[in-house]
């Protein structure tokens, strides 16, 4: 049975509600939606008239998809009116489906932050796709590094774009497609197409579209921040009012009324594009101010960007520009923070924990050496730091914490970097080497609290471990306190004793970091002991992970979560994903274990990385894989530089 109703455009308020009431009665009875057998979702000439621009080839893929569609659920006007947006947003009006990095000297200064390029870096590649491509996304999103064509390979791509080596894996094996090896096939029309309908499914955005959560769609399709929310809202706007409110015969959506209900002012929303992308200033619309002027003003600078007629007025060539991605694609929150200098992230950060010792130690190379093992004949932990270890907790990085929620701590933190099964096996002789070299570190928090971390002799009196577990991480941040380092702990045994902790280094990038998530990739540091108690110990050799090894992995270190307490903990993986600075894996890890060597399997006296965090977050590959700060050569160079101060 179908059945139909007609609703005049001009209808009440309350006939729509009545309307809607009435469908939402059919929706229960008989489905989603009511649809008419002869009704067509959409049409070409109605995908001209939401954008007179779009490519006609990438029209007919559309019409074509339509059994791609229906598989997805994108059956309703409600819900193909999103999808729409979201697509006219990511591809500039269906105008071209690879990102445009084709950018001038004005607009690179204006769009991306200073901490993603200098000026000097700008006026070098302005008007350079590749290398504008290859800078800007060479660290970024699994690529790696800007000395590689990543940036460019793994560009923006697709009807809701894919970016960065890690996305077209993941995307790749989703559609079962090689996107990895072959990205080119990600800018293909219907594989294009193919891609974006997956993703949409697969984390079922129709939802957020039935309720009509404009704000929600955005954030399901480009990440927590949203980037794109008022180009997609004009988008969805011109959808709906040039196409979809006139398609009562395809059916009744049941957020059609909250659609009609909600007021757009399509002026104030391209205001808000010209303030976010820096060309209106938000204080020209206070008290007094000349708001047509400044508006004028600031379409004029963005019209000389582009090489535009300086009309100063919004028409179709200035609004079509101004809803491009690259209005929004490198829009950063914190590029209104102060900047910091580029290139010097990987460099040394001294802070100062105790008295510093008038001993300087003397260099020592990043080679293993077995120590001589002597132990204490009476190897009890004193009652004093027994009882502090029995309150000590994990500590966890603010990054990996983030996305949990506003004051979420590491006391109410529930990590999820125990990949089942899990796979740990305790470490019973802590006098053998390497165990002996693997050290408990106890240490306070900013508030006092009691924490516990993992780390590596590398030298007689230097300890390698995670930069978090030093320093707090950012601009904010803030250094930690009364270091206690147990090496070859085994539960109430200390058979090497305890040192203090009298100075630590971590890299720049962990401490002048202006977010958490942008401190991860430097999450490294050390620690210089009061004693030297790697000559018994012996100390664990240091080497760089190449680019092209996928080795077996082994984490070691102290566990928070496992009983007895206080005794180590061993789990085995491989490499899953290496990107320039960081390396992804599955091995079992927990509280504590931040800070603990990561070994190659078939070397187990060298290291060549150091565990950081769990997986977290919504990207990949962090949202699948536990990871560890890769050893490159110039961090190489500032482990060596730390073992001879």
């Amino acid at each position: 049975m179908i059945i139909c109703f007609y609703r005049q455009p001009n209808s009440s308020f309350f006939d729509r509600l009545v309307v809607f009431a009435l469908a939402t009665f059919i929706s229960i009875c008989f489905g989603h939606s009511a649809i008419a057998a002869d009704a067509k979702l959409l049409t070409f000439g109605e995908i001209k008239r939401i954008s007179p621009r779009a490519n006609d080839e990438f029209i007919r893929a559309f019409l074509d998809a339509e059994d791609d569609f229906v598989a997805a659920g994108i059956t309703t006007r409600l819900r193909m009116a999103h999808f729409l947006a979201q697509v006219m947003t990511e591809t500039g009006g269906m105008r071209r489906i690879d990102e445009n990095m084709n950018y001038s000297f004005a607009s690179l200064m204006r769009v991306f932050s200073r901490k993603t390029i200098s000026e000097a870096k700008a006026r070098e590649i302005a008007g350079k796709p590749r290398d504008i491509a290859n800078w800007v996304y060479g660290n970024r999103l699994g690529n790696r590094g800007r000395k590689t064509l990543d940036g460019w390979n793994y560009r923006g791509s697709g009807f809701i774009q894919l970016t960065g080596l890690t996305n077209f894996r993941v995307r790749g094996d989703e559609l079962g497609l090689p996107l990895e090896k072959n990205p080119e096939l990600a800018r293909q029309t219907r594989e294009g197409l193919q891609a974006a309908i997956a993703y949409w499914k697969s984390r079922n955005i129709n939802a957020a579209a039935d309720d009509n959560d404009v704000f929600r769609v955005r954030k399901l399709v480009n990440g927590p921040k949203a980037h794109g929310l008022d180009q997609t809202r004009v988008w969805f706007n011109q959808a709906w009012t040039r196409v979809f409110r006139g398609k009562a015969s395809v059916g009744f959506d049941r957020g059609e009324i909250l659609v009609e209900s909600g007021v757009l002012d399509e002026s104030a929303l391209f205001d808000d594009i010209l303030k976010e992308g820096g060309l209106l200033d938000p204080d020209a619309f206070e008290a007094g101010g000349d708001e047509t002027a400044a508006r004028a003003e600031a379409l004029r600078q963005f019209q000389r960007e582009l090489s535009l007629p300086e009309t100063g007025e919004l028409d179709e060539n200035t609004k079509l520009e101004l809803l491009d991605p690259r209005e929004w694609r490198h829009l950063d929150e914190s590029d209104a923070l102060p900047a910091r200098m580029e290139g010097d992230l990987d460099q040394t950060v001294v802070l100062q924990l105790d008295a510093p010792s008038t001993e300087a130690a003397d260099a020592a190379p990043v080679e293993p050496e077995m120590g001589t093992g002597a132990s204490f004949e009476n190897s009890d932990i004193t009652a004093e730091d027994l009882q502090a270890l029995e309150r000590a907790k994990g500590i966890y990085p603010e990054y990996e914490m983030s996305l949990s929620g506003p004051g979420v701590t590491s006391d109410d933190f529930e990590p999820f970097s125990v990949i089942a099964p899990d796979t740990r096996a305790a470490v019973v002789d802590t006098k053998s080497f390497p165990a002996r070299a693997i050290v408990q570190i106890l240490f306070r928090d900013n508030t006092g609290t009691q924490r516990l971390c993992s780390g590596t002799m590398v030298s007689p009196d230097t300890i390698l471990t995670a930069g978090h577990c030093v320093h707090s991480g950012t601009t904010t941040g803030q250094p930690y306190s009364n270091f206690r380092i147990i090496p070859g702990r085994n539960k109430s045994a200390a058979p090497f004793g305890r040192c203090k902790g009298r100075q630590a280094f971590v890299l720049s990038g962990w401490v002048t970091s202006l977010t958490p998530e942008e401190g991860r990739y430097y999450d490294l540091g050390a620690i210089k002991l009061d004693c030297e108690v790697g000559t018994a110990t012996g100390w664990i050799g240091v080497r760089t992970l190449g680019n092209g090894e996928t080795v077996e992995t082994v984490v070691q270190g102290y566990a928070a979560d496992l009983d007895p307490s206080g005794q180590q903990w061993v789990s085995e993986d491989r490499i899953r994903f290496l990107s320039e600075l960081k390396g992804f894996y599955q091995n079992d890890t927990f509280g504590g274990t931040s800070g603990s060597p990561v070994f190659a399997k078939d070397m187990d006296d060298t290291l060549i990385g150091v565990h950081t965090n769990g997986l977290h977050g919504g990207e990949e590959p962090w949202k699948s894989n536990n990871a560890f700060t890769r050893i490159t050569a110039e961090r190489l160079a500032r482990i060596q530089e730390w073992i001879s101060r």
